[in-house]
């Protein structure tokens, strides 16, 4: 079966238009910058480190839909978010990249078209403690348009709700992805926010077979992260204290 089309709509005035998630918001609130993600740098993609070190602190990113629908990273807290934003020319590459990062994470998605597109369930973590949730991981597109004068924005959200009529698409009217985070050319820009809501670091440029397996690993470990701690039962032995 064919997935939808995913938003890649307005290449000459989108920044990038591509995959969403069920629920999300998109303009950032504080002008202070979280601690430093990776910089960014066009040319080979780079993966996001094994460990990170130290932890950036956690982050809220706001901003509204094509529908005017407002998200916010921290109501996705207990999930993974990978945000994908880029130029136009850039956009293409990131529409893939987050198609394919949907599909692999929810693979049942690739038998259903619509809005169920969005809503199938995420892959489970062997060894995951029964009764437990499992982190979902969210492919999120931002359409990067500081450039946009405020009068045509109703014309910006209208031409994207024809080309993506299920699939949020967050609008970052006033820049704060390239701001905060920073943004390459012509390339796809990728940032990946743990479970707690920290940044883990922007990947910027084409991706190869092996470093969107790294990818994927990466988010595995951040699902990982969210494992909750077993702790004793009342039936449990305490061992006495020496």
């Amino acid at each position: 079966m064919m997935l939808p089309r995913l938003p890649v709509a307005l290449p000459c005035l989108l920044g990038l238009v591509f995959l969403g998630t069920p629920r999300l918001e998109a303009q950032s609130p504080a002008p202070r910058a979280p601690a430093a993600p990776a910089p960014v740098t066009a040319g080979p993609a780079r993966a996001i480190p094994q460990a990170a070190a130290p932890a950036a602190p956690a982050v809220n990113l706001v901003m509204e839909d094509q529908n005017r629908q407002s998200h916010d990273t921290a109501a996705l807290r207990g999930d993974v978010i990978v945000l994908l934003y880029a130029d136009r020319n850039g956009a293409e590459a990131a529409h893939e990249i987050g198609q394919r990062l949907h599909v692999h994470f929810h693979p049942n998605a690739a038998k259903v078209e619509g809005p169920d597109w969005v809503r199938q369930p995420v892959t489970g973590i062997a060894g995951w403690p029964a009764g437990a949730r499992t982190p979902n991981v969210h492919s999120v597109a931002v359409a990067c348009l500081p450039e946009i004068p405020k009068a045509v924005y109703p014309v910006v959200r209208s031409q994207i709700r024809r080309e993506s009529p299920h699939v949020p698409v967050w609008l970052d009217f006033k820049g704060t992805m390239p701001k905060t985070f920073g943004m390459a050319p012509d390339v796809p820009n990728i940032l990946v926010i743990d479970t707690f809501g920290r940044p883990q670091g922007v990947i910027s440029g084409e991706l190869d077979e092996t470093k969107y397996q790294q990818l994927v690993a990466a988010i595995d470990r951040l699902r990982l992260q969210a494992q909750p701690v077993r702790t004793a039962s009342a039936t449990e032995a305490v061992p006495a204290a020496r």
